[in-house]
C-alpha cells in the first residue's frame, strides 16, 4: 500500500506539473499576442467603452511599446510584399490595417485647421449651394455611414442600378463614425475611396448615433468632454474634411443627419450633431437632408410609427429606438433618391 500511494502521489504531482506548465503557456502566449496587438485592443476598448483604456504603468514604456512598433513593421512588410507580388507600388503605411489610423488624433485627415466655431470664417468662403445632385450613368455613388448607412444603402444602390444603371461603392460600417479614428478614420477612407475611384461623383453620408462620447485626442491625454468647445472645434474638424476631400475631387455630398431617437438623453446629442453637419453641409454648399422630416418628427417628438398617405400606421423604427424597419429605411433612401438627378433621364420616371 506505501508503494501504491507514493506511486499515486507521483502521479498527481507530475499531472498537476503538466497542467500548470500548460496554464504558463497559454499565459504567455495570450501576453503576447496582447503585446503585439496592444495597439487594436486599446482602440477597440476606446471605442467601445469610451475610457482610455491603456494598461497602468505601462504609458511610455519603451519595451511594452516595441510590441506595437513591431506590428506595425511587420503589416507594412506585409503590405509592401503583396505589392511586389502585384506589381504595384506598395502605398504609404497608414497604421494597424488599411484605411485605420494607428493612433486616434485632433486631424484625421490633414485638411483643415482646427479652429473653434466662433471664430470660423464662414461667411466669407461659403460655396453657392447645391439645390440638387446631378449625375450621369457613367458616375458612381459612395455610401459612407455607421449601421444607420448600412439599413439604407443597400436600397439606394439597387435603385441607382436598377433604375440608372449606376454603380454604388458602399463602405458603410457598424460600429464607426467620426470621433474614433483609430477605431475606424472615415475621413482618411474617403480620401484613399476617391483617390482609387475617380467615377465618384456623390458622397451619400449617414452616421452620429457612436460619436457623442468623450473623445481621445492621443496616447496617455485627457480625452476631450462630449459637446465641450474643444471637442466640437475638432470634430467639426473632422466633419470638414470630408467637405474638403470632396471639394478637392469636384464631388457632391449628401449628408443626412440622423433623427431624433428614444433616449432623450442620445436625441439630444443628435440634435446637436445635426446642428454640426447641417451648418457644414450649408458652408460647403452641399446638400443636407434631416432624417426627422422623412419620418415626420417635429422638436424633440419620437415615435416608432409613422402615418402613411392612406391614414395606417406604419414602423419605422426597430425596439432599440435607434434603427430603422426596412420600412423606415426605404422611406430616408426615396427622400434621398428625391436629391439626385441623372441626367438625361425622364424624372417622372421616379
Amino acid at each position: 500500500m506505501p508503494a501504491s500511494n507514493g506511486v499515486a502521489r507521483h502521479v498527481v504531482a507530475r499531472q498537476f506539473i503538466k497542467a500548470w506548465q500548460v496554464t504558463l503557456g497559454l499565459l504567455v502566449a495570450a501576453l503576447i499576442l496582447l503585446w503585439l496587438n496592444q495597439t487594436s485592443v486599446r482602440l477597440y476598448c476606446q471605442q467601445k467603452y469610451h475610457a482610455d483604456c491603456s494598461v497602468p504603468g505601462l504609458n511610455d514604456n519603451a519595451a511594452w511599446d516595441f510590441g506595437a512598433q513591431l506590428t506595425n513593421a511587420m503589416d507594412d512588410a506585409r503590405t509592401a510584399f503583396l505589392a511586389r507580388l502585384d506589381d504595384t507600388p506598395a502605398p504609404a503605411p497608414v497604421g494597424d490595417a488599411p484605411m485605420i489610423a494607428a493612433e486616434p488624433a485632433v486631424t484625421p485627415a490633414p485638411v483643415v485647421a482646427a479652429v473653434s466655431a466662433a471664430s470660423k470664417p464662414k461667411v466669407a468662403v461659403k460655396l453657392t449651394p447645391l439645390t440638387i445632385a446631378n449625375l450621369s450613368t457613367n458616375d458612381e455613388v459612395f455610401f459612407v455611414g455607421d449601421s444607420l448607412m448600412q439599413g439604407v444603402a443597400p436600397h439606394m444602390a439597387n435603385t441607382l442600378l436598377k433604375r440608372y444603371k449606376i454603380n454604388s461603392v458602399n463602405l458603410s460600417k457598424q460600429s464607426t463614425g467620426l470621433a474614433y479614428p483609430g477605431f475606424f478614420n472615415w475621413p482618411l477612407t474617403v480620401q484613399q475611396t476617391l483617390e482609387a475611384n475617380h467615377n465618384i461623383r456623390l458622397i451619400v453620408v449617414f452616421l452620429g448615433p457612436n460619436d457623442p462620447w468623450d473623445m481621445p485626442v492621443a496616447k496617455g491625454k485627457p480625452f476631450l468632454h462630449f459637446h465641450s468647445v474643444d471637442w466640437e472645434a475638432s470634430y467639426r474638424q473632422r466633419v470638414e474634411s470630408i467637405f474638403e476631400l470632396a471639394k478637392a475631387h469636384n464631388v457632391q455630398v449628401i449628408w443626412v443627419g440622423p433623427p431624433n431617437m428614444r433616449k432623450d438623453k442620445l436625441s439630444t446629442a443628435m440634435a446637436f450633431l445635426r446642428d454640426v453637419y447641417k451648418s457644414e453641409a450649408e458652408h460647403y454648399g452641399q446638400l443636407y437632408l434631416s432624417a426627422n422630416d422623412v419620418l415626420g418628427y417635429h422638436d424633440d417628438a419620437f415615435s416608432p410609427y409613422m402615418e402613411s398617405a392612406d391614414g395606417k400606421k406604419v414602423k419605422t423604427r426597430v425596439d432599440d429606438g435607434i434603427h430603422f424597419t426596412t420600412t423606415g429605411q426605404k422611406l430616408i433612401a426615396e427622400r434621398v433618391m428625391t436629391l439626385i438627378n441623372v441626367q438625361n433621364h425622364d424624372l417622372t420616371e421616379r
